[in-house]
C-alpha cells in the first residue's frame, strides 16, 4: 500500500531534484523514494556510529587495552616487514 502526499520544496531543490531524477530515467515518485530510503540508510548508520562511540564514552578503554592500541601503532608494520620470505629457487 502506498500514500499520497504534497510537499513544498524551494525553486532551486525542486529543479536540481528534476535534473537529477530526468538523468537516472525515473519518475519523480520513485526518484525521491529512492533518495529517501539512501538518507535513511545514511542516517541510521550514522546513528550506529554514534551509538558505538557513546558506548565508549560510558566505559572508556582500560589501561591494558590503551597499551595494545599504543604498542599496536607501533609495531604493527613491523609485524608485516618481518614475514617470512620464500626460500630462493635453486638453478639446475
Amino acid at each position: 500500500m502506498t500514500k499520497r502526499t504534497a510537499i513544498s520544496l524551494p525553486d532551486d531543490l525542486y529543479r536540481q531534484i528534476e535534473r537529477a531524477r530526468k538523468r537516472a530515467g525515473k519518475d519523480r515518485s520513485g526518484w525521491l523514494q529512492e533518495a529517501a530510503i539512501e538518507y535513511l540508510k545514511k542516517r541510521s548508520k550514522e546513528e550506529e556510529i554514534e551509538a558505538y562511540f557513546r558506548g565508549y564514552e560510558r566505559s572508556p578503554l582500560t589501561d591494558d587495552e590503551l597499551s595494545f592500541l599504543r604498542w599496536n601503532e607501533e609495531h604493527f608494520g613491523d609485524t608485516l616487514d618481518e614475514a617470512p620470505k620464500p626460500p630462493a629457487r635453486k638453478r639446475r
